[in-house]
């Protein structure tokens, strides 16, 4: 029976969370009787319940952005009784690092950041871009992606009771036009509406998502193939409708990293990310990505510092139409 017991300090994105599983899937080749706990953000508690080889869930129920310091204090000292051996620290900010040297752990290993010195004791080199999230959360063990390696998240909900809750027919296709990170990443609302007309005659339409302002576009399609389920359904909801479908188009957003976690096709539109280092984890035939390589790209903002949006506006609705069309015949 193995003594070792990590915590692992959880990404506050999505899809971040989801690309992590690696490690922990990694953590656990290596000793397979090794506990793993996950601190993760309250607004992630529903998806991190799917994810594998995770002993115990500890929430935080600090906001997004927010220091909270006081409440990461008291955290860590609550934690301390659990003596955990090592925590990995997988976000760079400086109030992630908090909880874990409150708690007395004394390994605790990450990046650099925002300046953690003695917070992190156990600084790791970081890793270039290029290398991809998935290789920069391994590289804390030194190890570097394998495709065994592949985050799976669990779902168990029946098809029936999901068809009859959102009326899903077969062979549905997913659109998640939305992107929490900003909107330099999120392709222009008039094109989502333009792809679904052009396939709703033979697919069933699904958008899910949580920015309600698309919504008032999508309804004037007024169409029975096309259904609007954006800010109507929960993280775990998504996920089963995803895992019932055909295919996923998607932004590069957590949705997408559910999709490929999931082991769905997935069509994947990049603005100011890149594939290379947010790919989404499926084998070559499973994955389509749409990404236009400039000399401003990418640039890894929120919002487009040239204003000009090329990334995403260049990227059409026939090569994104074909590209569907390929992952599901």
């Amino acid at each position: 029976m193995s003594n070792t017991r990590i915590l692992i300090v959880a990404p506050a994105w999505v899809g971040d969370l989801v690309m992590s599983l690696t490690l922990l899937n990694a953590l656990k080749e290596i000793n397979k009787d090794v506990r793993i706990d996950l601190l993760v953000n309250e607004n992630l508690y529903d998806l991190a319940q799917c994810l594998p080889n995770v002993s115990k869930l500890i929430v935080s129920k600090t906001r997004h952005g927010k220091l909270s310091l006081f409440y990461r204090i008291k955290l860590g000292l609550k934690l301390r009784e659990k003596k955990y051996t090592e925590c990995y620290i997988l976000s760079n900010s400086f109030k992630s690092s908090i909880t874990p040297f409150v708690a007395k752990i004394k390994k605790r290993i990450g990046y650099l950041g925002e300046f953690r010195y003695g917070l992190v004791n156990k600084v790791v080199k970081t890793i270039d871009r290029k290398e991809g999230m998935v290789n920069r959360y391994l590289n804390l063990i030194n190890k570097r992606y394998q495709p065994r390696l592949k985050p799976r998240i669990m779902s168990t909900v029946s098809e029936n009771s999901l068809n009859h809750k959102f009326g899903l027919k077969k062979n549905y296709v997913v659109f998640c036009p939305d992107a929490e990170f900003g909107p330099a990443k999120k392709w222009p609302i008039h094109k989502w509406i333009d792809l679904a007309k052009t396939i709703s005659d033979k697919h069933q339409v699904i958008f899910v998502g949580l920015d309600k302002s698309i919504s008032k576009y999508i309804q004037e399609l007024a169409s029975s193939n096309i259904s609007d389920l954006i800010g109507e359904t929960s993280i775990t909801d998504a996920l089963d409708i995803i895992r019932l479908s055909s295919c996923v188009v998607s932004n590069d957003s957590g949705l997408m990293h559910v999709a490929a976690a999931l082991d769905k096709p997935v069509v994947g539109i990049y603005g100011s990310s890149s594939p290379i280092y947010t790919p989404p984890l499926l084998s070559d035939e499973k994955k389509i990505t749409h990404y236009e390589s400039l000399s401003c790209s990418p640039c890894f903002k929120k919002t487009c510092p040239l204003g000009h949006m090329n990334c995403l506006n260049n990227i059409t609705v026939d090569n994104v139409k074909t590209s569907i069309l390929q992952l599901i015949k």
